[in-house]
């Protein structure tokens, strides 16, 4: 497959697909919900119709439909090719979006819908999108990163060198591409050299619910209780009935406990009680690792970056080359095309 480098938004505000049917998305809906090719669904006739969903840097979204698409779909209803397009570059994120039915689509899409501007203010106010979907961070921030972050782990991580950390869901894209269920080039990515092989560590810090200190005084002295990791290698990771990878639940004695809560012990992981004094030295372990000499990098789940680098970093883990951003790891091939919507 070529890599996508050009996408076309269908729907909502300035919409390439606004011409076709007069600005009446219904038929244009129907159509791409009975599309059962294999461009549009990768799974089989029976599989989710599979769009692609771009993320800006303000945080607002599209749907989109790669050139591909664009192409099968013209030709198909004999309709116009729109001028111009997005670029890949664009946009902070690019993942899949699935849809298991015409009224799926159909919802998705309405929330695109332009609201009637104020009478009073057409000739002074600025045209721009007011969609339900969008007006919150059209309006906002001008550059709102979070919303892409989620999407594209939904994918999120900081890379220190080869090592990555990731944040949020781990889903969408980084997910499907690990068990081989999208191609990366129809998101704009060259396919990863690590696909072969990625270490991932999903680690979470839980903490006393009760302590009502402010936020600086617990990153600096956070009262843990107890921590939860997980530690598994894709793709072998999805070779085995079980999953694979090694769970493990530390109770740190001494801990603050609230007498009137009952804690469920976990199905699936071994526990382990240790002292709050012995945790730097069982980090350092799960983190050592080198990801140049193995070949393989290293990926961080984590649910709170700034409280979670704040603990390894008291263990002895050197954090300070830490980068947020997926570029090195997903990166977008270049648009040479300059084309605009």
């Amino acid at each position: 497959m070529t890599i996508q480098t050009r996408f076309y938004q269908v729907s909502g505000y300035r919409a390439h697909s606004n011409g076709w049917y007069q600005y009446d998305d219904k038929p244009m809906i129907r159509a791409l919900a009975s599309e059962t090719s294999k461009d549009f669904r990768p799974g089989g006739s029976d599989a989710p119709l599979e769009l692609v969903l771009g993320i800006l840097p303000c945080g607002a979204s599209y749907v989109l439909l790669t050139t591909e698409q664009m192409h099968l779909f013209t030709q198909k209803y004999r309709l116009n090719i729109p001028r111009g397009s997005w670029r890949s570059s664009d946009f902070l994120s690019l993942s899949p979006i699935y849809f298991y039915s015409e009224a799926e689509l159909s919802s998705k899409l309405a929330t695109y819908k332009q609201r009637p501007r104020n009478k009073n203010r057409r000739e002074t106010e600025e045209p721009r999108d007011n969609s339900q979907a969008n007006r919150g961070y059209v309006a906002g921030p001008a550059s709102v990163h979070y919303r892409a972050y989620f999407e594209q782990q939904r994918y999120v991580y900081m890379q220190y060198r080869s090592v990555l950390w990731i944040k949020c869901s781990f889903r969408r894209t980084l997910y499907h591409l690990l068990a081989k269920r999208i191609l990366p080039e129809k998101f704009a990515l060259s396919p990863p050299s690590w696909l072969s092989g990625i270490r991932v560590i999903s680690i979470v810090f839980v903490q006393w619910s009760v302590d009502k200190r402010r936020r600086e005084e617990r990153l600096q002295n956070p009262s843990l209780i107890e921590v939860g990791i997980t530690d598994a290698h894709f793709p072998s990771f999805f070779d085995t009935p079980t999953g694979g990878g090694t769970t493990l639940h530390l109770k740190l004695k001494q801990a603050a406990k609230n007498p009137r809560s009952k804690p469920q012990m976990p199905n699936h992981s071994k526990v382990e009680e240790i002292t709050k004094s012995e945790l730097p030295q069982r980090l350092r372990t799960l983190f050592d690792h080198d990801a140049k000499k193995s070949g393989t990098p290293l990926t961080v789940l984590c649910h709170d970056e700034e409280m979670t680098r704040g603990i390894l970093e008291r263990a002895g883990i050197d954090v300070s080359s830490y980068e947020s951003g997926l570029s090195s790891l997903l990166p977008f091939c270049p648009a040479e095309d300059k084309v605009c919507p």
